[in-house]
C-alpha cells in the first residue's frame, strides 16, 4: 500500500451509522459522505390510513426497514398494546428490530440477513397461508415479496408510508467538487442510492463513469441493479448490513 488515502464516497443516508466507524476513523481512508436520498412522509388514501390504524388486525406486520418503522409509528400511533394479542411482527435486520424495540413493540421474528428474499424463506407457506399480512414500505419497494406470500396463501396489503428522494438542495459547487475528485470506491446501500447518483451527475454513459472504479453494495438486490448496467460490484458482504459491509472493505483494501 501506499500513502495515499483512499477516496470513499457513501451514498446512503447516514454517514455516522456506527457501522461505518471503521471506516471513517481509519486514517488511510478519507471518506466522503454524500447521500443521495432523502426520505419523506407519503400521502395516503382514506383506504390505507384506516389500515394502518387498524394494522393489530393483521396476524403479520412485516417492517423491512427503520424508515417503515418511523413512519408507521407516525401513522399509527404510540399505543401498541393490542399488537402482543394477536400480531406477529416481523423485522428485516437488527437496526430494524432495534427501532421497533425502541417503540416498545416486540418483534417475533428477524431473519439471517437483511433482505426480503431472507423474509420470503422464513415465512414459509404453513405459516402464512390464510393469514393477513401488512407491509408498511417505501414506495420504491418491489412487489416481489408481496406476490411470493401471496402465492403460499397470504392476503397481503402493501402500502407505502414513505418516499424516497432524490435530495433537491446540492449545490453546484459540492456536485463539482464530487467530480473533480479521484473516487476510489463508491458505496450503494439500496437501488435508489445507486439510480439517484446517475440522476444527480445527469451520467449518460455509465460504464464509462464508472471505468476502472470499484463498487460496493450493501447486498443482493442492490448488486443485481448495478449488474443490470453492466457494471461490477467488487465487494458485497455475505451479512447485508454496513458492519459486516466495512469490514469486507477493510479486507479487500487489507486494512484490518
Amino acid at each position: 500500500m501506499t500513502d495515499k488515502k483512499i477516496n470513499i464516497l457513501f451514498t446512503g443516508i447516514s454517514g455516522s451509522d456506527l457501522g461505518l466507524k471503521s471506516l471513517i476513523n481509519l486514517d488511510k481512508i478519507n471518506f466522503i459522505h454524500f447521500p443521495t436520498i432523502e426520505i419523506g412522509k407519503a400521502n395516503l388514501s382514506i383506504n390505507d390510513l384506516n389500515k394502518i390504524k387498524f394494522a393489530d388486525s393483521y396476524d403479520y406486520i412485516v417492517f423491512t426497514s427503520t424508515n417503515a418503522v418511523k413512519y408507521f409509528v407516525n401513522l399509527y400511533g404510540e399505543d401498541f398494546t393490542n399488537f402482543s394479542r394477536k400480531t406477529k411482527i416481523v423485522a428485516i435486520g437488527e437496526k430494524t428490530a432495534s427501532a421497533l424495540i425502541d417503540k416498545k413493540i416486540d418483534v417475533d421474528l428477524i431473519p439471517h440477513n437483511s433482505s426480503s428474499n431472507s423474509i420470503n424463506s422464513l415465512l414459509k407457506a404453513d405459516l402464512v397461508a390464510n393469514k393477513s399480512i401488512l407491509i408498511p414500505c417505501s414506495r420504491l419497494s418491489k412487489s416481489d415479496l408481496s406476490i411470493s406470500l401471496e402465492s403460499k396463501g397470504a392476503m397481503v396489503d402493501l402500502i407505502v408510508v414513505y418516499e424516497n428522494n432524490v435530495p433537491q438542495n446540492i449545490s453546484d459547487s459540492l456536485k463539482q467538487n464530487i467530480l473533480s475528485m479521484e473516487i476510489d470506491l463508491y458505496i450503494f446501500t439500496s437501488p435508489s442510492t445507486f439510480y439517484n447518483f446517475i440522476s444527480i451527475f445527469e451520467i449518460n454513459d455509465i460504464n464509462n463513469y464508472f471505468v476502472n472504479k470499484r463498487i460496493a453494495s450493501i447486498g443482493p438486490v442492490t448488486t443485481k441493479a448495478i449488474e443490470n448496467n453492466n457494471l461490477k460490484v467488487n465487494i458485497e458482504p455475505s451479512e447485508y448490513n454496513l458492519n459486516s459491509l466495512s469490514k469486507d472493505i477493510l479486507n479487500y483494501y487489507k486494512l484490518n
